[in-house]
């Protein structure tokens, strides 16, 4: 559900959103192991598109100011985004009868916001790709660093401070055509593993979890200041832009010389960061991307 509110300032989702975490309420009814597995895997999502998406070098060429007067940029305005319907809940499984005076299990205590850390680590560490994931399980909060990223994805924004991950072996690199820097296509190659690994993901478990898990991803995206209920818009508005970033096949024209390249057309520079990066990955690896996003999106909405 979308409502009117204010935007979180870039530097509060980025450095500081940790700080006003107060909400612990449990989520009960599913196990704690169980359900940082699911969770783990939408994180799985989230890092390995950041990783890929991060950039290698920065992009924008800063302007002259006087520091005595500061540029203070614009808010973006969030495109509009559907609401993620919630389906039918299933029928609850018959108890098994006990007998008399059989013990009866302890339930697993309900996992909470504070205590998942260890979890989330433990199965992050059973997903593989340890140097994708070393600079995520070697900071806490590790729930709520995934979901501001997923927030700072469905603004277009890729936020590293929040997490701390290496960058590709090989740099970007640029071939001069006529007089005219483009983009070298070899570059794209250093983002193959990484589109691949999105390739491969399950959308239909990616859902499943989704749903099953709601009610503590929306808690989490509450400690960001925002409304609980919104977090379904973000995750559509991350998807939308990325099915949204043009397919582009051919010379990518660019401007600017080292580490201030600017695309050379101006109605792509004026994409979200996260559009531009991908952009960065080649087409090819931007359709596999594209067409993960489709299908998630489609399962999300129950199409």
């Amino acid at each position: 559900m979308q409502n009117d509110r204010e935007e979180p300032k870039i530097s509060e989702l980025d450095e500081g959103f940790l700080s006003s975490v107060e909400d612990d309420r449990p989520v009960s009814g599913k196990s704690p192991r169980t359900l940082i597995a699911a969770i783990s895997a939408l994180l799985l999502v989230v890092a390995v598109v950041w990783f890929a998406f991060r950039p290698a070098v920065e992009a924008p060429v800063p302007s002259a100011a006087s520091p005595s007067s500061p540029v203070k940029a614009a808010e973006p305005v969030l495109a509009p985004a559907l609401d993620i319907p919630v389906p039918e809940p299933a029928p609850e499984p018959e108890q098994a009868l006990v007998s008399e005076g059989e013990e009866v299990p302890p339930a697993e205590p309900a996992l909470t916001l504070d205590d998942s850390d260890e979890a989330a680590r433990e199965t992050l560490g059973e997903l593989g790709s340890p140097d994708l994931f070393s600079g995520l399980v070697s900071q806490s909060d590790v729930l709520l660093r995934g979901i501001a990223l997923i927030d700072g994805l469905s603004r277009g924004l890729i936020l590293n401070k929040i997490l701390s991950l290496p960058r590709p072996v090989d740099k970007f690199s640029t071939l001069e055509v006529q007089g005219q820097h483009v983009i070298d296509p070899s570059s794209y190659q250093r983002y193959d593993p990484y589109a691949q690994a999105i390739a491969e993901l399950d959308t239909v478990s990616m859902v499943a979890a989704f749903h099953s898990f709601r009610p503590l991803l929306e808690q989490a995206y509450a400690q960001l200041g925002y409304q609980a209920a919104e977090f379904d818009n973000a995750v559509i508005r991350a998807l939308d832009l990325v099915i949204a970033t043009p397919e582009i096949r051919g010379e990518i024209p660019l401007k600017g010389k080292g580490a201030l390249y600017q695309f050379a057309d101006p109605d792509l520079e004026k994409l979200s960061p996260l559009q531009k990066q991908l952009l960065r990955m080649g087409p090819d690896n931007v359709e596999l991307v594209r067409v993960q996003a489709r299908a998630l999106r489609s399962g999300l909405l129950g199409e």
